[in-house]
């Protein structure tokens, strides 16, 4: 694909790729939307191998946000490895994204693996008793019961919902993004949501 400068800069503000990751793209693609799928491409297999490195996340911060009426506040125990990242401008704008997320959705978990089993059972019990659950064929019921389980409940994980700004966008992959953009995990420790008389 032909592309100018100009182009390149388009597509690292977009996408917060390196400049050479950029060029490589535009290179090795037909269309602009084909260069984006590429680095998004690229960019979560990073986030991965991060994620998989199993590095310590000590480093980080507690970060606050406070609603403009002052009736509901989030307190956020956000991690990564290095205090180099820890005041990255990337790494703090996702703090404050986060927070607000918090304040706004209000989860009770960060990942699905944090519901606590009772919940999943009770839950899960529920669904079985549902009558469109006896036309699932055995053989299937376990994968159908798995899908409706995380669709009911990953309503109330952090890392799986929609965000607040942008629903086409998952909270778990705007932190992929900051992981991939700033080359460290990055770790959502813990958080703590207050709302006015509750």
């Amino acid at each position: 694909m032909e592309y100018s400068a100009a182009d390149v800069k388009k597509l690292r503000e977009e996408t917060g790729a390196t400049f050479a990751d950029c060029k490589n793209a535009l290179t090795e693609s037909k269309t602009w939307e084909e260069a984006v799928k590429h680095l998004e491409a690229r960019s979560d297999k990073k986030a991965e191998k991060m994620i998989a490195s199993g590095r310590e996340t000590k480093e980080g911060g507690i970060f606050t946000y406070v609603h403009h009426n002052h009736r509901v506040g989030v307190l956020l125990d956000l991690n990564c490895s290095t205090d180099f990242v820890a005041r990255s401008e990337t790494f703090r704008q996702l703090a404050n994204e986060l927070a607000l997320h918090i304040a706004g959705v209000a989860p009770k978990y960060i990942n699905y693996e944090d519901i606590p089993a009772d919940v999943v059972e009770k839950t899960r019990n529920e669904e079985l008793e549902d009558a469109s659950m006896a036309r699932v064929p055995t053989e299937r019921r376990e994968e159908v019961l798995s899908n409706k389980l995380k669709k009911k409940l990953g309503g109330q994980v952090l890392m799986m919902q929609p965000w607040v700004k942008d629903e086409s966008v998952i909270v778990g992959d705007l932190v992929r993004k900051a992981i991939a953009e700033t080359g460290e995990n990055i770790v959502v420790r813990r958080f703590c949501r207050f709302e006015l008389s509750e």
